[in-house]
């Protein structure tokens, strides 16, 4: 993976993961920055036998706060690109590299790693997963197959892709990032990953899919 793309990875109580995470991605790059959200586990141990930059907030601020701070190390360090990654095991180093290659490959503002056999997750997120693209579509007018997925990268600098949205009770802000991709007329690639389920207890409830969709007509208005 070229030196000017920065991986950060996001995580919350992830110590039964996170080395299984860092020992694939540290063989595609050198460039990966950890940001903990005050995990109460062992989490930031771990990290801290590897090679890699560690940010630890002293609150829980939230995914979309700490890809703020992902975004804002990146830009001060000089990195053309960030690609954001969950430190779940969701993802793999794999298709990580894949779409940072393609974003060089193609010069596009955002490369989305889009989920694709759905079948793979639970009913509850396979079902959510459909009617947020379906919705999305209906609202902006272009098919984005996987406006959530947490494995995306995109320019430091483009201002264009941005996003508001902050707190703990949900995960907003990738698909606000995609929302002003989308209405500010980005340039974005799709490219298929593999689908691996994360814990039950991950992700949004019906309640929080409900404000999603309400969140994603605001955006769209605003």
């Amino acid at each position: 993976m070229e030196n000017n793309i920065l991986v950060v990875i996001f995580t919350f109580n992830e110590a039964k993961n996170i080395a299984k995470v860092l020992d694939s991605v540290l063989k595609e790059t050198n460039n990966v920055l950890v940001v903990d959200n005050n995990s109460n586990d062992k989490t930031s141990e771990i990290v801290k036998n590897y090679p890699v930059n560690l940010i630890q907030h002293k609150f829980n601020i939230g995914k979309s706060n700490s890809m703020k701070t992902g975004l804002d190390f990146s830009r001060l360090n000089n990195y053309d690109y960030v690609a954001f990654m969950d430190g779940d095991n969701q993802h793999s180093a794999i298709d990580l590299n894949n779409i940072c290659k393609k974003i060089l490959e193609t010069d596009c503002d955002l490369v989305i790693g889009c989920r694709n056999e759905l079948n793979n997750l639970n009913f509850s997120k396979k079902i959510g997963t459909l009617i947020l693209r379906n919705f999305f579509y209906v609202l902006f007018k272009q098919k984005i197959l996987d406006i959530q997925s947490g494995l995306r990268v995109f320019k430091t600098n483009n201002y264009k892709i941005n996003w508001e949205s902050s707190g703990l009770k949900h995960y907003f802000a990738d698909a606000e990032i995609t929302s002003s991709a989308v209405k500010n007329k980005c340039s974005i690639h799709q490219l298929p990953i593999e689908t691996i389920s994360s814990e039950k207890y991950k992700g949004m409830n019906i309640l929080q899919g409900i404000y999603l969709l309400i969140m994603l007509i605001i955006w769209r208005i605003l």
